[in-house]
């Protein structure tokens, strides 16, 4: 969406504030790195998402993104970004953006969750699969994946953390 203040593309505009990607503008909160499950607050979508990029199924949902710079573990040249989550009955649906070497799909990524006990990592997509092979990191690419958190002793309606690593 459109900042009402800078018209610079691609702002979060929810229920009760606007995040701009613009950091000269007066609504400019330089979050979202991270992405956990907390309370209070309303989802925000990362800045530099595609325009298509699907919207959130609960916008009044207890989901908190950004807050301090965040848990991204990364070689120097390598980023990663969590994007976004989405609970399904079973699981939790994890979209990120890996960047700082494009044409290149030879990375590695690995999800973290902490529920309050330190950081485990998570089964991906099916049993005994902990990372995802093949990524590129472009910067644009937006990569989708299944947490199976059941099987990590975690409810998609618990409250967890999320980080992520490439290499």
């Amino acid at each position: 969406m459109k900042c009402p203040s800078c018209g610079s593309d691609e702002a979060y505009i929810g229920f009760s504030d606007i995040d701009c990607k613009n950091n000269l503008c007066k609504h400019f909160q330089g979050q979202a790195t991270a992405i956990g499950r907390g309370s209070g607050a309303t989802p925000k979508q990362v800045g530099g998402l595609p325009a298509n990029m699907p919207t959130f199924p609960n916008p009044t949902g207890p989901w908190v993104f950004g807050g301090a710079p965040g848990p991204v573990i990364a070689p120097p040249n390598l980023s990663i970004r969590i994007s976004r989550i989405f609970p399904r009955q079973n699981n939790v649906q994890i979209s990120y953006i890996a960047g700082g070497d494009p044409g290149q799909p030879d990375k590695e990524v690995e999800i973290y969750f902490d529920v309050g006990n330190g950081d485990q990592i998570c089964t991906l997509s099916s049993p005994n699969v902990t990372h995802i092979s093949g990524v590129d990191a472009d910067g644009t690419t937006v990569y989708i994946t299944n947490w199976l958190c059941l099987q990590d002793g975690v409810k998609p309606t618990d409250n967890f953390q999320l980080k992520a690593t490439i290499y």
